[in-house]
This record gives structure tokens, C-alpha cells and sequence, in this order.
């Protein structure tokens, strides 16, 4: 295996990279796709897409026309132990740990997409493996690297609510898009809805309120959108309520029948003790109400949108990021650690709505 070169600089290990960061790719779905387009097309004077593993011919296809000089691999250990720097994990939830554990034992950087695990054991196994590893591992928690929610996280932290109390997610929208063998639609595979989609979310208003989830209580059950039989079917609706270590409460109220795709509506806000943050995502803006004051000042945020797969805010800032992170030796601001709570929140959310219990969050 080529390694990248390392210097030390103020005592923390830095990559040098004189030439272009070599990237596999695992897994080229929706998803996997627009990360190999953005990393070899957007980023591709850093970086190059030169390693594929994926099994439709289809999606394989599609895939070598924007990278024609990929080597195909039918195992992913294979491409794992080959000549590369990183790689990107787009493969189904309940192979995320598995792959990226085999990874940075190869000394690959990773970036890996949401969640971090579906269970607490797989979580917390990934968080101590990075913490022994000097490879940048990224979460692809793209809502993170937007300037919208970067600002409201700004404001949040300049007092413009004061002290914060309380935070909400609606988001009411249709069903999940079709995965290879359905594997979304398994809880046992995707760790569930509230696993697989609002583990975005979570994450984003933990790191607005600079707090960890304590305990969570929740309800949820599929009544519309039934895709496989038996038990283990995927909830197509739920309501999450939480409190936080500082006393802090957050909601979530989810549908995944109230459009037809792809229409989303996604409402999300903060309420502190001197004042209210709401987003306004379909025009890009802010609404903040400061006490005593009967209309909001509004906000505008210039922020790119309508860049890979679901258009989601972020999507174009996240992979630059990545390969920095890889170039400068820093820490990603979605890393494990940074983000293992989100997805801690959500299994235990679903945990939850299966015990019909308040689970403490350990």
C-alpha cells in the first residue's frame, strides 16, 4: 500500500499530498453516484475517482462515464486493500462499520455516509477505532457544512435566543426512495426511519445547542407505506421527544406519506429565553423573533442548492471539505465524535417506539 506522507506540525500529524488524492468508491446508488461526480468532476484537481465496487451493471455504467479509468472490484476487501488514499462508503446502513473499521485498519481515509452505525455497539466501536487512527474519517452529515444552518448555529451561540430551551423538526413529506433490495425499508438493515433520515436532523440540533441527548421518548408505526412483509418493516410516521444533559428539550414530528415526492417541507427552530430562530428553507432565510417585538427580523443566507442527489443544502461544501481535512491533517467538523450523538439519539428513539419505554441514552 502507497501511504500518503506525513509531517508533524505543532505536534499533530499532518498529510502532505504532492499529487491527487486517489479515491474508491463503495457502493454508486443515488447517493454514492453524486459523491463520486462531486469528488472526481468538482474536486477533481484535488482528487481523482480511480476504484469502484458495486454490483448492478447499471449503476456501474453510469459510473465509469464520468470516471473511465476506474478499476472495477468485485470485492470490497479487494478495493480496500488496494493503491488508494481514500474512500468513499455509500453502501447500505448495516455495512457501514464493518467497512470502515477494514478501511482505517488499511490506513484509508474514509468518508463515510450517515449514519455513524445502527446500533450503540457498532457506534462506539467506530468512535475508539478513530480515535487510535491518524486518517480523517467524515460523516456525511452535509447539513452541517451549509452557511444556512452554519448561521443559525452562529446566532444561536451570539445569544440571539438567549438561553436556548427548546428545539423542533417538522418535516412532512413522501415516502422513502426505492434502495437496492429494498434494504431501506428494514429496520434490521437501515436501523429504522428515524435512523436512516433524521439522524440529519439530530445531529444539527445537537450541534446547535452544544448539548448531548439524555433521554428520549418516542411513538411510531407504518400505516401507509408498507413495502416488505413481516415485522421488521420501516415506521412511516413517528413523533421523537427529548431532553438534553443541560435540561434542554427537543421534537420531531415526521410523515413520510404527506406529499408526493419530490416535494419536502422541513421546519426547524429554536426557542430561548429571549427570543425565537425558524427556518424558512424554501427561501433561503431566517426568521428571528427577539422578545418584545412584533414582527421577526429576517435573515437572508447565501447558500448553494440543487448540487447531487436530493439537493440538499451543504451537498457542494461538504466534499471539499473532506479532501481538506485529508491535505491539512484536521479534525472533519462531522466527525465520529462530533456526530456520534445524533445517531445515538436516533437508535434510541427507535428503541423506544419498539419498548414503548423512556430509554436513557448511555
Amino acid at each position: 500500500m502507497r501511504a500518503c506522507p506525513l509531517t508533524i506540525v505543532s505536534g499533530k500529524v499532518t498529510a502532505v499530498m504532492a499529487r491527487k488524492i486517489r479515491m474508491g468508491f463503495i457502493g454508486v446508488g443515488s447517493m454514492g453516484f453524486s459523491h463520486l461526480q462531486l469528488f472526481h468532476k468538482d474536486c477533481g484537481k484535488q482528487a481523482e475517482a480511480v476504484a469502484l465496487c458495486a454490483r448492478d451493471a447499471g449503476r456501474i455504467r453510469r459510473a465509469i462515464k464520468v470516471a473511465p479509468n476506474m478499476t472495477l472490484f468485485k470485492k470490497e476487501e479487494d478495493l480496500i486493500q488496494s493503491d488508494l488514499d481514500a474512500i468513499v462508503i455509500s453502501s447500505p446502513n448495516f455495512t457501514h462499520v464493518p467497512l470502515a473499521l477494514a478501511a482505517l485498519k488499511a490506513g484509508k481515509h474514509i468518508f463515510l455516509e450517515k449514519p455513524v452505525g445502527i446500533t450503540p455497539s457498532e457506534c462506539r466501536k467506530l468512535l475508539r477505532a478513530t480515535g487510535r487512527s491518524d486518517r480523517a474519517l467524515m460523516i456525511g452529515h452535509e447539513l452541517r457544512y451549509s452557511p444556512y444552518f452554519a448561521k443559525i448555529k452562529t446566532l444561536v451561540d451570539a445569544g440571539a435566543v438567549g438561553t436556548p430551551h427548546m428545539t423542533w423538526c417538522k418535516e412532512f413529506r413522501g415516502p422513502f426512495q426505492s434502495k437496492s433490495r429494498d434494504w431501506i425499508q428494514d429496520r434490521r438493515k437501515s436501523g429504522g426511519c428515524l435512523v436512516d433520515k433524521n439522524c440529519h436532523h439530530f445531529d444539527l440540533m445537537n450541534w446547535w445547542l452544544g448539548a448531548r441527548p439524555k433521554l428520549v421518548s418516542a411513538f411510531g408505526s407504518n400505516a401507509v407505506n408498507r413495502v416488505i412483509t413481516g415485522p421488521n418493516q420501516a415506521h412511516d410516521h413517528a413523533t421523537v421527544s427529548w431532553e438534553y444533559d443541560n435540561g434542554a428539550k427537543g421534537t420531531l414530528h415526521l410523515s413520510l406519506f404527506a406529499h408526493d415526492p419530490p416535494k419536502e417541507t422541513l421546519e426547524m427552530g429554536i426557542v430561548g429565553d429571549a427570543g425565537v430562530l425558524q427556518t424558512d428553507l424554501d427561501n433561503l432565510k431566517i426568521l428571528h423573533w427577539k422578545k418584545g417585538r412584533d414582527k421577526p427580523r429576517v435573515i437572508s443566507v447565501k447558500a448553494k442548492r440543487g448540487i447531487g442527489w436530493g439537493g440538499h443544502l451543504g451537498f457542494a461544501e461538504m466534499h471539499p471539505a473532506f479532501i481538506r481535512a485529508i491535505q491539512k491533517g484536521e479534525s472533519p467538523l462531522t466527525s465520529v465524535a462530533n456526530t456520534l450523538d445524533g445517531s445515538l439519539l436516533a437508535i434510541a428513539a427507535e428503541e423506544s417506539i419498539r419498548k414503548k419505554q423512556i430509554i436513557t441514552i448511555k
